[in-house]
């Protein structure tokens, strides 16, 4: 790697936006584990002996989950050492410092399941598809990809321009565009709004509805009638392929 990503992600525990060092296990999936279990898990394989890589691990907040759900082949690879350390006094079992790309090319037609959360804006325009065919040739034959990405068209939060380490950015159908040239079938693209897990949740679900549909009305009345996809304003967006 050059200087620029050995120097980001060296660091990017101190220096990562918006985010603070988890200090227990139900910290870490604090905010999260209702979301991953409503949005995420209907996703995943049914079989918990899948074998399941999550790419940029992070804290292993995801990876946690999986475990937690009782996912016993679920592992986790990073470039940053700190946070994977703090992973690790948390609990987080399967756990490896290392290039993501490496992990995928030993793993040839062997993955069922691969996700990338927060991944894919890192890597620079020009090595995405290598990437995605590396993601690709790692899983076996009707596995699957997830991934979340911050999406562009959300131009009330631009997640995109928040972090200085983001290289590639993403709406729906560029995403959808980029999957499909890497010759995944059945891609599809969903909003990652607010999800329903309370009272407070279920208000917000309701009045985001009416502020899209709003958007949407602005965006027919400009240019006409839009595909859906185009008409996807979430601060980040998630897409799941499969490998035919």
């Amino acid at each position: 790697m050059s200087e620029y990503p050995e120097r980001i992600y060296a660091r990017y525990s101190e220096i990562r936006p918006h985010v603070t060092v988890p200090r227990s296990k139900d910290n870490l999936l604090v905010g999260r584990e209702r979301v991953f279990r409503k949005v995420l898990l209907p996703l995943l394989p049914a079989d918990k002996q899948a074998r399941i890589l999550d790419l940029g691990c992070g804290y292993g907040e995801f990876l946690c989950f999986l475990q937690k759900e009782g996912y016993q082949n679920a592992a986790g690879i990073d470039l940053n050492r700190r946070q994977l350390d703090a992973a690790e006094r948390l609990g987080v079992r399967n756990l490896r410092y290392g290039d993501a790309r490496d992990a995928l090319l030993e793993s040839s037609n062997t993955l069922d399941c691969i996700s990338a959360i927060d991944v894919l804006e890192h890597i620079p325009k020009g090595q995405i598809l290598s990437f995605l065919d590396t993601v690709y040739g790692a899983l076996r034959t009707g596995g699957r990809f997830i991934c979340q990405v911050p999406n562009l068209a959300a131009f009330y939060t631009p997640l995109f321009y928040m972090d200085f380490s983001h290289e590639s950015p993403f709406t729906a159908t560029s995403l959808t565009q980029v999957l499909e040239l890497a010759n995944f079938t059945n891609v599809r693209v969903y909003p990652r709004g607010p999800v329903a897990t309370s009272v407070k949740s279920a208000v917000r679900c309701v009045l985001w509805k009416l502020i899209s549909s709003g958007l949407r009305f602005i965006q027919t009345v400009e240019g006409g009638p839009h595909h859906p996809s185009d008409s996807i304003y979430t601060a980040a967006i998630l897409a799941v392929a499969d490998k035919g």
